[in-house]
Formats: C-alpha cells, sequence, structure tokens
C-alpha cells in the first residue's frame, strides 16, 4: 500500500505545481511586457535663448510670451496623448513649461534635480560670441566645450560638465522614473533642456548631433529595461496646437467694480479705506446677480477688501465655484490722501492730483507721500490678469474677477489706452477677450 501512496502523492503535488508555476510564470511575463514611453520636451523660448547666453543647470532665465504660448500649444498639440504622471527638472523654465502642457489634466508636476540642464561651468552666464572670440571655436562646438556622451574622461576647457556625466545622471534620473512606474504602461511627459540632445545621441549614433528646437518632443521607449529611441526633435505637435489655438474662441474676463459705497457717497477717497454699500449699491449688487444668474463661470477671483468680496459673495450666490481672494485686486493704495474728501483733492493744484482724477493719466500719477504710484498699480493687475489668462485660456467657460475703480483705470492706461472705457462712481462690468498674451474690449456696461 505504501508503494502506491507515494506515486499518488507525487502526481497530486504535480498537478497543484504546475499550474502555480505557469501562472508565476505569466506574471514574469507580464512584468517584462511593460512598456513606459518618456515624452521628452525641452523647454519653451527664455530671454536667455535670444540673446544666446550660456546658461545652463547654474541658473534659470524666465520664458517670453512666445514661450509661454507655445508650451500651452504645445499641450493642445498632446492632447490625445494620455499621460499617467508628469516631471519636469528644477529650474523653473521647464516646470513652468510642464505646467502649461499639463493644465486641465489636474496633474502635479514632480521635479528632479538630475534633469537639470547641463553645467557651463565658468562659462556660465556668458555668450556665445564671448566663447567663439575666446578660444577660436565656437560656441555651438558642443564637442570642444562639452567633449561626447561615451568620452568620461574629458576635461572641458570652461570646466563644464562633460556630456558622459550628463547623460549618466540624465538616463538614472529616467530610471529613477520607471522604478517609481514599473507596474504600469503609458506615456511619461519630461521636461528638460536643450542638452537632452546630448544624452539621446548615444541612440543615434550613426547620426550627427543635433539640437533640439524649444518645446520640440522626442519619445523614448522604456521595456525589458532598455531604452528605443522612437521619435526626435518632432515640432508636429506643437504646429498641430497653434492649430487648435487658432480656431479656439478667446478667453472671456468679465471684470466688475464695487457699487456705490457710503463714503463714495459722502464725498470721500476709498482707495483701501473701506465702507458698506449704500441702499442703491445692494440693489445694483442683486441686479447683476439676477444678470449673471445663468451665466457659466468656471472661476472667480475678488480683491481682499470688504466692498470687492462683498460683491463677489452676492453676485456669486447661486454659482457653486469659490471665491478666491487675491490682494493683487486690491485697490489702489493711496497713503495721506486716504479718506481725504474728494473736493479737497480736486481743488489741489498739484500734478498729482490731476493725474488722480484723469481718467487718461492715472498711470502717470505719483503718490505724494508713502502711497501706490498708478504704474505700480497698473502692473499689479496687469500681471494678476495675465496669470489668469494664461491660465485658463484654452478652457471652456468664463472667469469673473471683481476689483475696484483706480486700479482698473490704470491697468487701462497700460494695456488698453485706446478702449472707452471710462471710471465712474457705481457698479461698472466690462468683459475683456484674452488670446496670446493680448487683451481687447468685448462689452462694457
Amino acid at each position: 500500500m505504501k508503494k502506491k501512496i507515494i506515486p499518488l502523492v507525487t502526481l497530486f503535488l504535480a498537478m497543484i505545481w504546475q499550474p502555480t508555476a505557469a501562472l508565476s510564470q505569466d506574471q514574469t511575463n507580464t512584468e517584462q511586457t511593460k512598456t513606459l514611453r518618456f515624452y521628452l520636451v525641452r523647454h519653451g523660448q527664455t530671454y536667455s535663448n535670444i540673446k544666446e547666453m550660456t546658461i545652463g543647470g547654474g541658473g534659470n532665465a524666465q520664458l517670453t510670451p512666445k514661450g509661454r504660448y507655445d508650451a500651452s500649444s504645445l499641450g493642445l498639440g498632446l492632447a490625445e496623448v494620455e499621460f499617467i504622471a508628469g516631471y519636469s527638472s528644477t529650474l523653473g523654465r521647464a516646470y513652468e513649461t510642464a505646467n502649461q502642457i499639463l493644465r486641465g489634466r489636474n496633474m502635479q508636476v514632480k521635479q528632479i534635480d538630475d534633469l537639470k540642464d547641463i553645467s557651463w561651468g565658468d562659462a556660465e552666464g556668458g555668450r556665445i560670441d564671448d566663447l567663439t572670440d575666446k578660444f577660436g571655436h565656437s560656441g555651438n562646438d558642443f564637442a570642444f566645450y562639452f567633449g561626447t556622451y561615451n568620452d568620461p574622461a574629458f576635461k572641458s576647457p570652461v570646466n563644464a560638465e562633460n556630456m558622459a556625466d550628463f547623460s549618466a545622471r540624465f538616463e538614472g534620473a529616467l530610471r529613477q522614473i520607471a522604478t517609481q512606474h514599473a507596474d504600469q504602461d503609458g506615456n511619461i511627459l519630461v521636461t528638460a533642456h536643450s542638452s537632452m540632445a546630448f544624452y539621446l545621441q548615444k541612440y543615434r549614433a550613426n547620426q550627427p548631433l543635433a539640437g533640439l528646437a524649444n518645446t520640440s518632443v522626442s519619445v523614448l521607449e522604456f521595456k525589458d529595461g532598455q531604452f528605443h529611441l522612437i521619435d526626435f526633435n518632432n515640432t508636429d505637435y506643437l504646429k498641430s496646437g497653434y492649430a487648435r489655438a487658432k480656431a479656439l474662441p478667446p478667453l472671456e474676463i468679465t471684470l466688475v467694480v464695487n457699487p456705490l459705497t457710503q463714503l463714495q457717497q459722502a464725498g470721500v477717497m476709498e482707495g483701501t479705506t473701506d465702507s458698506d454699500f449704500t441702499d442703491a449699491g445692494d440693489k445694483a449688487n442683486q441686479q447683476l446677480h439676477r444678470t449673471l444668474k445663468s451665466t457659466r463661470f468656471i472661476a472667480a477671483y475678488s480683491s481682499e477688501l470688504g466692498r470687492g468680496y462683498k460683491t463677489a459673495q452676492r453676485v456669486m450666490a447661486d454659482h457653486k465655484i469659490p471665491v478666491q481672494q487675491d490682494n493683487q485686486l486690491n485697490e489702489m493704495f493711496l497713503g495721506h490722501w486716504e479718506a481725504e474728501k474728494v473736493a479737497t483733492l480736486k481743488n489741489d493744484q498739484s500734478e498729482a492730483a490731476r493725474n488722480l482724477f484723469s481718467a487718461n493719466n492715472l498711470i502717470r500719477f505719483v503718490a505724494p507721500d508713502e502711497g501706490e504710484n498708478g504704474e505700480i498699480a497698473a502692473y499689479r493687475l496687469d500681471k494678476f490678469l495675465s496669470a489668469i489668462g494664461q491660465k485658463y485660456e484654452f478652457s471652456q467657460g468664463k472667469v469673473i474677477v471683481f476689483t475696484h475703480p483706480l486700479i482698473l483705470n490704470a491697468f487701462f492706461n497700460k494695456r488698453l489706452p485706446d478702449s472707452s472705457w471710462q471710471p465712474s462712481q457705481g457698479l461698472q462690468v466690462v468683459t475683456l477677450a484674452y488670446k496670446n498674451e493680448t487683451f481687447s474690449v468685448m462689452q462694457v456696461k
């Protein structure tokens, strides 16, 4: 009997083991077939690019208006590409580019230091022409200054990081990202710098070293622990984005100036000084609430002053979006002229007083003491509204902003000097159109 039991037990164990082994093998095969595609994007145009400066990993330069628009347009061009994650270098030009590309996707961009641009060493902050004059080699002769991707012993004449060291750390960063997504298939956005071309040269060794255009796309596939270059310096996504951006309507920004307050009715100057509404002011808010009740807004902002925020609360009472307060929308601070009688200031013969009450020259107002100058106030609101425009430009919906008459007047002097808008007491509504860094007036009420 015992001799018969042993084969039966063996057979039983074999039946259990074989499916388990097969399942384990299937899991291994599944893991090995996971594929990640890195969409490597060079940042948008910067002011240092225009000036042909040698700013690498040691510094940052701001995106130009074109750089911001190109990054946003590229986001439209990549609309059909589903990203599972977004990464950028720790330099601002790359981080801003990534956020512009991914806006509207509700995806946080993670920064990695090893994705930074290659360091120019002693030449950081210089000019391409300066290097050409000093060394007799063009500043664009990158092999002279950085070596090649497969020469780790290269010593740079300007103590720059060599291509081999840069390539090693850049690939290390990509492998670090791949480890974070080892159990996933999908596309990953990585925004970095022109020096990515040095690293990618190892996958195009039979071709001469080529650069990367701003907001170009290169695609590197990672599978079974190996990288494969499947696209290089592609600008078709950007061109597609341009076409889509052109076809989209401009963003509408509704600007609301608070209605009549008690201090205004009493003939007192209100800068950052604050007061409640008159009965007429309350009625104006109620009427605007009814008028805008069915309008779809995707975002609402107001000043931190009571009259601005209360207007926003009453007008937006039926809208299911939060009103975000920001002190950049506050009225101009008038220093010692705060809460002064309007009649007293209008009788003042100084240039400052004349400019304060001028529809066309408020931007030239210079406060007689510690107050805010008109040009600074104009810049403050311009910066805020431009940021709103860049954030929501390609969104479906409208944005509403609650602010005040003096600062809005200064903004119009700066950005729309030929418009017909004139400040007055009481509630006013102005609708602006924003597209590609440009404002225009759509409607004034």
